[in-house]
C-alpha cells in the first residue's frame, strides 16, 4: 500500500498545472552542400558549406516560406543549414537562433562514406529506424543512440518553446528531422520514409508541445490524416510503453554520471512516475483507441447500409392497386383504318382474337347439337350461323393487313 499511495502522490505532484499551449514547427532541410554534392555522409560540425546550387535553393525556399508569419527562425550549429536559412533571416529582417541540438545524427563509423552504396548506404540509417519502432537503445555504430539523439533534439525544441515563438521555423537535417518526427508523432507515417525521403530544401509541419506531444501535419507537400489509423493507434500506444523506461534509465544513467544528487533523484522520480503512467494507462488505452475507432467506422457502415438497404413495408410506399379490365371484342370501332399501320395491341391481340373466335365456334356448335332435335320438329326454323359472330370482323381485319 505504501508503494501505492506513493506511485499516486507522484502522479497526482506531477500533473501539470495548466494546458500546455500549442505551436506550429515548420522544419526546412538544409540546400544543397558540398558533401551532397560529392555524395559522400558529412555529420562533423562545422561541417562544409552550400554549393553554388545551394544558394540558389536558399534564395527560392527563402521566397517560398516568408509570407507564412514566422515569428523566430532557428537553424544548426553546422554551417551549411544557417547558410540556408540566410536569405529568409535577411527578407524577414530576423536574427537567426543557432541551437545545437539542432545538428545532424552523427554518422560514427560511417563518417565520409559513400550515399549512394557501400556500407554507409544501409548501415547509417538502421539504428534510426529501430529508433523509430521504440528500440531506442540500439546505437548508430561508433556514434550515440536514439535516446541520446532524441534528447538532444527534444531540448532544443523545448528551448524554442521557452522562448514564446509559437510559429518557428527551424532548418535542419535530413536524418535529423526524419526521424525524430517519426520518434515523436502520434500520427507517424513510417512508409514516408521510404517513397519520400527528404531532399535538400524539403519542409516538414508538425503542431503541438513538448508537454501534450506533437501531430504530423505535412510531409514535403504530402498532407497526413491528423486522425491515425486503429493500428497505427495501437503501434504508438506500444511504442510509447516500450521506450518509457529506455528513456528513465538513460535519464537516471545521464544525472549519476554528472555526480549531481539533486539531479539524480529527480530523474529517478521523473522516470518512475513517467514508466508508471504509461503502463498503467496503456490497457486504458488501447480499449479507448479500438472503441474509438469502432464508433467511428460506425456511421460508414450505417450510410454504406442504408445504400443498398432492400425496400421493407415501413420504408416503401404502397403500390396502387390496379384493375384489370374485360377484354373486349373487337368490334367496328377497333378496326384498324387504312394507312394506319400500329395496332396498339399487336401479335397478342391478334392472336387473342383468334382464340376467343375459336372458342366461340366451338361453344355454338355445342349448342346447334343439343338443340338439333328440337329444330327439326319446328316448321320453318333455320340453324343458326356456325361462322359466329366475329366472321365479318375477322375478314375486315384480314383485309386490312
Amino acid at each position: 500500500m505504501t508503494v501505492v499511495a506513493t506511485i499516486v502522490l507522484m502522479l497526482a505532484t506531477a500533473l501539470p498545472a495548466w494546458a500546455a499551449e500549442a505551436m506550429t514547427l515548420t522544419f526546412v532541410r538544409h540546400a544543397e552542400s558540398e558533401a551532397n554534392e560529392a555524395r559522400v555522409i558529412n555529420t562533423s560540425v562545422p561541417g562544409p558549406h552550400l554549393t553554388p546550387r545551394g544558394q540558389q535553393q536558399a534564395v527560392d525556399i527563402a521566397e517560398a516560406l516568408k509570407g507564412n508569419g514566422y515569428d523566430g527562425i532557428y537553424a544548426s550549429s553546422m554551417i551549411r543549414t544557417q547558410e540556408t536559412a540566410q536569405p529568409l533571416a535577411t527578407e524577414l529582417g530576423m536574427p537567426i537562433t543557432v541551437l545545437p541540438g539542432l545538428r545532424e545524427i552523427d554518422a560514427g563509423v560511417f563518417e565520409g562514406q559513400s550515399e549512394d552504396s557501400g556500407l554507409g548506404r544501409i548501415g547509417y540509417v538502421l539504428g534510426p529506424a529501430a529508433w523509430t519502432l521504440g528500440a531506442r537503445f540500439v546505437p548508430v555504430l561508433g556514434s550515440t543512440d536514439g535516446n541520446a539523439f532524441d534528447a538532444r533534439v527534444d531540448d532544443a525544441v523545448q528551448k524554442i518553446y521557452d522562448s514564446g515563438d509559437r510559429n518557428a521555423v527551424v532548418f535542419s537535417h535530413g536524418a535529423t528531422i526524419m526521424f525524430w518526427t517519426m520518434m515523436n508523432v502520434d500520427n507517424p507515417d513510417l512508409g514516408l520514409l521510404l517513397t519520400h525521403p527528404l531532399d535538400n530544401t524539403d519542409v516538414v509541419v508538425i503542431t503541438g508541445n513538448p508537454e501534450d506531444g506533437w501531430t504530423l501535419e505535412n510531409w514535403d507537400g504530402i498532407e497526413v490524416a491528423e486522425e491515425p489509423s486503429l493500428p497505427t493507434k495501437l503501434f504508438v500506444d506500444v511504442r510509447n510503453v516500450v521506450t518509457a523506461p529506455q528513456t528513465a534509465l538513460y535519464r537516471i544513467g545521464q544525472a549519476f554520471a554528472s555526480g549531481d544528487v539533486a539531479r539524480l533523484v529527480k530523474a529517478v522520480r521523473d522516470g518512475v512516475v513517467d514508466v508508471a503512467t504509461k503502463v498503467v494507462g496503456f490497457v486504458p488505452k488501447v480499449v479507448n483507441d479500438v472503441v474509438g475507432s469502432l464508433r467511428s467506422a460506425a456511421p460508414a457502415e450505417k450510410s454504406a447500409t442504408e445504400s443498398f438497404a432492400v425496400d421493407t413495408p415501413e420504408t416503401t410506399p404502397p403500390a396502387k392497386k390496379t384493375e384489370k379490365k374485360p377484354e373486349k371484342k373487337p368490334t367496328e370501332t377497333t378496326k384498324l383504318k387504312r394507312g394506319n399501320k400500329f395496332e396498339p395491341s399487336g401479335t397478342a391481340a391478334k392472336a387473342h382474337r383468334t382464340v376467343d373466335s375459336d372458342e366461340f365456334k366451338d361453344d355454338t356448335e355445342k349448342s346447334v347439337a343439343t338443340i338439333a332435335p328440337k329444330a327439326d320438329t319446328t316448321e320453318g326454323a333455320q340453324a343458326p350461323d356456325k361462322s359466329g359472330g366475329d366472321t365479318e370482323n375477322t375478314g375486315d381485319d384480314k383485309k386490312a393487313a
